[in-house]
């Protein structure tokens, strides 16, 4: 793929006709994976049960309490993940009903206007501030900013071109203006313009920018199928891609859509694979 070495052109034109299936799909994938992760806690549990029972009846070595340790660390893992994935599943629900009822209302030209308001909307009413958009713990530790910091490295959506989705290009935050919904942030492309000089810097809002994990050490691998935003190896560029597997390194192993060559397979350090959620 020798066209990919540094150019920003799509690898095809990326049509949203089939959201509502697309968000189907995966809040189908996360309720298997939380069947998954709920037979595996039912497992655990009985697990230190019996262990707990075992070393009551015995004096306890420093090996045995390790052993405890790790099944209730493991278990408390389980069980945040467990929190974190049903948090996604209710909030692709709800975009889910939003669209449907856009459907059937017959106004579906505006799908991408309507989810950025449905977004405040819920955002401001609801108890728990909850916003609709797929929260992206699983690639940055959230802190005040949703990770957005200045000098932080993040993923930047283009603005969208004609018959095609805006690109995602790495970049640094090099300013931060304004609070709340008004915030903005200054993002520069790494790569210097044509002259040689400085990369272009743009004016973004947080819902263009995916930040990136400083290290890939921490976290939680993605289940195989899992579709991802993923930077192409020797560009700055990120393009949507498919989870095939993890390695034991924690690399992710990716099938790029568009990829020419059938069937291929490309590796991808784990910081730079983001979970695009809904974007």
């Amino acid at each position: 793929m020798a066209a990919r070495n540094r150019p920003r052109a799509p690898l095809k034109e990326e049509v949203d006709a089939h959201e509502e299936r697309d968000l189907w799909t995966k809040i189908v994938r996360e309720l298997q994976e939380l069947r998954r992760m709920s037979e595996r806690v039912q497992e655990l549990i009985i697990d230190i049960q019996r262990e707990e029972e075992r070393q009551a009846e015995t004096d306890a070595s420093l090996e045995d309490l390790r052993l405890l340790k790790k099944l209730y660390t493991e278990h408390y893992e389980l069980a945040e993940k467990e929190q974190r994935t049903l948090q996604s599943v209710l909030e692709w629900n709800d975009l889910l009903i939003a669209l449907r009822t856009a459907t059937e209302g017959g106004d579906r030209g505006g799908e991408k206007k309507r989810k950025r308001k449905l977004d405040d909307a819920v955002a401001a009413d609801s108890p728990s501030n909850r916003n609709i958009k797929v929260a992206r713990s699983m690639s940055a530790a959230p802190d005040a900013h949703n990770g957005l910091q200045k000098d932080s490295e993040v993923a930047y959506r283009l603005p969208k071109q004609k018959s095609s989705e805006g690109m995602w290009i790495q970049c640094i935050i090099v300013g931060i203006v304004g609070d709340g919904n008004k915030r903005k942030y200054e993002v520069q492309d790494p790569e210097p313009d044509e002259a040689g000089g400085h990369g272009t810097t743009y004016k973004a809002s947080a819902s263009a920018l995916i930040p990136i994990p400083k290290e890939s050490a921490g976290l939680s691998p993605y289940p195989i199928g899992r579709q991802v935003l993923a930077r192409y190896p020797e560009t700055t560029t990120f393009y949507r891609a498919e989870v095939m597997g993890t390695k034991a390194n924690g690399t992710c192993r990716l099938k790029f859509e568009g990829e020419e060559e059938v069937g291929k397979e490309t590796e991808v350090e784990r910081r730079l694979v983001l979970d695009v959620g809904n974007k």
